[in-house]
């Protein structure tokens, strides 16, 4: 077979697998660990050749792929995270629904990591939107069902916005190809495209349905949702940002916001999982700031932030507030400071050099802004950090409770530091300071939260949702016009 004839049997392997997986149970998990492992090796083969491969399926009319490094980054990344979560969802006893959901989730991932037309986009994006929520719905409780219901319902709704926006666009250029969206003079159409990718990537007040989505679904669900997901609204943008730099300029006040609002509520919450959910919003900003630095930082995030989700399960609690008496055994312990360090940019993990990669792709002013952030990033996780050591438990319980899947995804962020070894190696004494400098504002605030009761105001509620999308819309209509003006 040619090259690009098993480029598309690998999109379509899913979906059949998918299929196989509700007819044949027996097959589901070797179905599942193969379709990942060839989306890892489709992710890294792209990162190694350093290669963009197009292709054009079903003729001049058909559907354009392209697969490039920058898509590397996410196609690798999904499939590690989907291994990761069926290392876990095993010990849940998902079923062969579960199975069927997480290969259609990872083959509609994968096709819209790969295409770049809007239409075609729309498709994968709705079918990953609909198979998330179906998978929101294993918590198997009231409250999972209307937070279901409301990701479907705000997903649904902007990519309505973002369709009307792909017909503007065929209307004035005669195309869907994301080139034509970027050649096209700044206006409407570029702006109702923006709302639905950015609420897809979960985005400054686009994303706000974020934070209580991934905090209140299922550990694993969380990790795909937050790891994986999100990346089907960014790496669009970030390719419409690699075509046209005026795109990038719009986005780029978003994303520092985004960055910000997220660092702030991550810093006020007490709730562990609420915690890294607004993380989540928070680094999906840094992301957008810079496509030459996006698909690494998105890699990083996404695997940390992936293992960290994995693990909740075993938390002895999700309150912050009691996290110092509770005592953490050594390897989840051990999960959450790899985990927490990468993230939040410390030496010699792989968020280290990926925060290093931005900051050299960014102008200087935004790189100041970005040191002051990564402070807040450190005093954010050390929160997860403070709980003591639990004494050594029996070995056989201890192998049984191991978060086999959380490592895994931690294994990346290692092996990634030794490749990048010579950036590492220069950040020690800037990690020590960043560290320090974290410490601080962490117990500065530890003792204001004990002063003050009440918290910051919620933003989570559905008339905020719907607000935050049409201020984000009118904000960038305004900016538009401003510099047309």
């Amino acid at each position: 077979m040619s090259p690009d004839s098993l480029l598309i049997a690998w999109l379509l392997v899913p979906y059949l697998a998918a299929f196989l997986a509700v007819l044949l149970p027996s097959l589901s998990h070797a179905l599942v660990v193969g379709c990942c492992g060839a989306t890892a090796w489709v992710g890294a083969e792209a990162l190694i050749t350093g290669t963009t491969r197009p292709l054009q399926l079903l003729g001049e009319f058909g559907v354009p792929l392209s697969l490039e490094p920058l898509a590397g980054w996410f196609v690798l990344l999904n499939g590690l995270v989907c291994l990761a979560v069926w290392i876990e969802a095993r010990r849940q006893g998902w079923d062969r629904t579960g199975w069927m959901l997480l290969l259609v989730l990872l083959g509609s991932l994968n096709t819209s990591f790969l295409t770049t037309d809007l239409i075609s986009l729309y498709v994968a994006l709705e079918v990953v939107g609909i198979t998330a929520f179906l998978l929101i719905l294993k918590g198997n409780s009231a409250n999972a069902l209307w937070i279901a219901l409301r990701y479907l319902l705000i997903g649904n709704t902007t990519m309505a916005i973002y369709l009307i926006g792909a017909g503007l666009v065929y209307a004035q250029a005669g195309s869907f190809a994301f080139t034509a969206l970027a050649q096209l003079p700044p206006g409407a159409p570029l702006v109702l495209v923006l709302v639905g990718l950015l609420t897809k990537a979960g985005v400054f007040l686009n994303g706000l349905w974020l934070p209580r989505t991934h905090a209140e679904a299922p550990a694993e669900v969380s990790a795909l949702l937050s790891g994986v997901v999100v990346g089907g609204g960014a790496l669009p943008l970030l390719r419409l940002e690699q075509l046209n730099t005026a795109i990038g300029e719009l986005l780029l006040p978003i994303a520092l916001a985004s960055a910000v609002l997220g660092l702030i509520y991550a810093l006020a919450v007490t709730d562990a999982k609420r915690l890294l959910a607004w993380s989540t919003l928070a680094q999906m900003g840094l992301v957008l700031l810079a496509p030459a630095a996006g698909g690494l930082m998105a890699f990083s995030h996404g695997v940390a932030k992936s293992g960290l989700f994995l693990t909740a399960r075993q938390w002895p609690s999700r309150s912050l507030q009691t996290w110092r008496q509770q005592p953490l055994p050594a390897p989840l312990l051990l999960t959450l400071l790899v985990g927490s360090c990468s993230i939040a940019g410390l030496a010699p993990l792989l968020g280290y050099a990926a925060k290093k990669q931005l900051e050299s792709a960014v102008p200087p002013v935004i790189t100041t802004a970005l040191v002051v952030l990564s402070v807040g990033s450190v005093a954010v996780y050390c929160r997860l950090c403070r709980a003591p050591l639990a004494a050594a438990s029996n070995p056989e319980e201890a192998s049984g409770a191991l978060p086999w899947g959380a490592w895994l995804l931690m294994l990346p962020l290692v092996v990634g530091c030794v490749l990048l070894l010579a950036e590492v190696q220069r950040g020690w004494l800037v990690s020590l300071v960043l560290l320090g400098l974290g410490l601080v504002v962490d117990q500065l605030l530890e003792r204001r939260r004990q002063q003050v009761s009440h918290g910051l105001p919620s933003l989570d509620r559905l008339p905020d949702l719907v607000g935050g999308l049409g201020l984000v819309g009118a904000g960038l209509l305004l900016s538009i016009g401003a510099e047309l003006g």
